[in-house]
């Protein structure tokens, strides 16, 4: 039987895209409270003056500089954890099948918690709803751990379990 979860709470989410894919992902995020941000200067700012529970990124946000907001989100204490998801709207004909691999590979080297490309997500209910299953699941996943982290610093004393000597 599989497991169904429920919707995640409303939560904060921080949308560095450009212009042309803003409508897109706003719709997709319908019920979560959107703060979009399109330069890095106002994702910094927007990082500092409000929590959020989730940060979206384009590749081409501000001029390409994804790399610099990834690094900038991952270096702040408070986001460390949060989930940050990666999104490639349109490629144009510089971006080969390869080199999107190597954004996949790298944003996720640089903790990115997933990598997106749109093009496998038609513009229509299926496909936006399979792109909010996504986030939806990365905002659980992360209220999750962050239920257990505080659940486990609430917990003292229990002692260490060990391995029965064979």
């Amino acid at each position: 039987m599989p497991i169904s979860y429920g919707p995640p709470p409303r939560t904060n989410v921080l949308l560095a895209v450009t212009h042309e894919k803003i409508d897109r992902l706003q719709r997709i995020l319908e019920g979560h409270e959107v703060n979009v941000v399109v330069t890095v200067p106002e994702a910094m700012q927007a990082l500092k003056d409000k929590s959020y529970g989730i940060v979206i990124i384009g590749v081409h946000f501000d001029d390409s500089q994804m790399f610099s907001l990834l690094s900038e989100v991952r270096t702040r204490a408070p986001y460390r954890k949060v989930p940050i998801l990666v999104v490639l709207g349109e490629r144009g004909r510089a971006l080969s099948d390869v080199a999107v691999e190597g954004l996949d590979h790298a944003v996720k080297a640089m903790t990115a918690n997933g990598f997106l490309d749109l093009r496998h997500f038609p513009d229509d209910d299926d496909g936006n709803a399979r792109i909010r299953r996504i986030v939806d699941y990365l905002i659980l996943i992360n209220g999750d751990l962050q239920h257990l982290a505080r659940a486990g610093q609430q917990v003292v004393g229990i002692p260490e379990r060990r391995r029965a000597a064979s």
